[in-house]
């Protein structure tokens, strides 16, 4: 929707459910541009003012929509982890199958694969020292269900160290993602899942 779809959405009768549309509308728009400024200049160097211009609204507007620019970081970061963790334990019940395991590995390179420009301005924001600092928490909080039932897997799966084991992996699937954005075209991706999946779960 563009900016004048959404002022034709805005000056209609609007129903409680058009409201939350119209808001989830600007916040979509809000977090793209503040992704966008904060991987081209920085997260410090990168002002509400700044994003609010490129957006077309006003800063007090954009305070409607986020208490502060850490927490309107905070809210990207999230909405990338959520994305990879939506993918995990398909039927919901905190235990990981093999198939589960595999999907979870696929899945997790398909995401990016299909919003490649979002993840390479993602892991830029990602890769910013004072950017970790800020959003360590919350990559923490969201991570610790996913570690746990990959724990509990390789437990299952009688590997001696679980732990060790579930670190390796997710260090592994960490590179893998980071080599993969910064040159897409040259990474032979499926190969490298193949070997993951040969390495993990045969």
């Amino acid at each position: 929707m563009n900016n004048r779809s959404i002022k034709t959405f805005v000056m209609c009768p609007r129903s409680k459910e058009q409201y939350k549309e119209i808001r989830k509308i600007k916040q979509d728009l809000i977090s793209k541009t503040a992704l966008e400024l904060f991987a081209e200049n920085g997260f410090h160097h990168t002002t509400i003012n700044s994003i609010a211009q490129k957006t077309g609204i006003s800063n007090g507007l954009l305070y409607n929509y986020f208490e502060s620019k850490e927490d309107l970081l905070k809210k990207i970061v999230s909405k990338g982890i959520n994305e990879i963790i939506t993918s995990f334990d398909n039927n919901k019940n905190d235990i990981l199958t093999k198939d589960e395991f595999i999907h979870y590995i696929k899945e997790n390179f398909n995401i990016i694969k299909n919003n490649l420009k979002f993840w390479k301005l993602y892991i830029a924001i990602i890769i910013q020292p004072p950017v970790l600092k800020i959003v360590k928490n919350e990559i923490l909080n969201f991570s610790a269900p996913g570690l746990k039932k990959l724990e509990n897997y390789f437990t299952a799966q009688g590997v001696k160290n679980p732990v060790a084991e579930t670190k390796l992996f997710s260090s592994i699937m960490d590179g893998v993602q980071i080599n993969y954005v910064i040159d897409s075209e040259n990474f032979p991706l499926e190969d490298v899942i193949n070997l993951i999946i040969l390495k993990f779960c045969c």
